[in-house]
């Protein structure tokens, strides 16, 4: 089974998992603006749709991919080195993960759309998802350099879904889902809405 005992594994497995699935705003700006496919955007900027089905069609295909290719890994870390997903926190741990892929998608094209540019938005995405990581205890427990980090640390987003992941995981404790759900998916559609805002078709090519 998915079984429920922690260790060592489980707390990196899920934090890589994290990290993962941030790093698809990366993804989703080079399938939005990379250079060596900008020469196929002139056919879809003059197909007979709105500009929110270019854009979107992105975060959508983004959030696909990576989902699948997350999930496939999850399986595979599950199978190899014994990661623990939950048991009855199983479905709960599906949804925070697809929806912190879909706010990591629609962030990459949202920062395509404000900078015009997919090196621009990939420049400040890796600052940004490491930064986020680093305070959000991916890589390690930052409670252990202090209260001062601890604080820091329980300010930052990344560690409200790190959070609500080990609760379910090793609690199968439901309290933090909908909260920190309802805040990627908010910020998410807000990110959907600021790329409707700012993407125009002139800067696709």
């Amino acid at each position: 089974g998915w079984g429920q005992t922690a260790s060592t594994y489980d707390y990196y497995g899920i934090t890589m998992m994290v990290n993962a699935a941030l790093n698809t705003a990366a993804i989703s700006a080079n399938s939005f603006m990379e250079e060596r496919i900008k020469g196929g955007n002139l056919r879809i900027i003059h197909a007979p749709v709105r500009p929110f089905a270019i854009h979107f069609s992105k975060t959508a295909a983004s959030l696909t991919f990576c989902s699948a290719c997350h999930l496939a890994t999850a399986i595979a870390l599950h199978a190899v080195a014994g990661v623990h997903y939950g048991a009855a926190g199983l479905p709960g741990v599906i949804a925070l993960f697809f929806l912190l892929e879909f706010f990591s998608s629609a962030l990459g094209v949202a920062l395509c759309s404000l900078f015009r540019s997919e090196n621009v938005a990939n420049q400040i995405l890796g600052l940004a998802i490491t930064a986020l990581a680093i305070l959000g205890g991916v890589f390690f427990r930052v409670d252990a350099l202090g209260k001062t980090a601890e604080r820091i640390s329980d300010a930052v987003p990344v560690k409200w879904v790190s959070r609500a992941l080990f609760a379910l995981v090793w609690d199968g404790d439901w309290s933090l889902v909908a909260p920190v759900s309802a805040a990627l998916l908010a910020a998410g559609i807000a990110l959907v809405v600021s790329s409707s805002l700012l993407f125009r078709t002139e800067d696709y090519v």
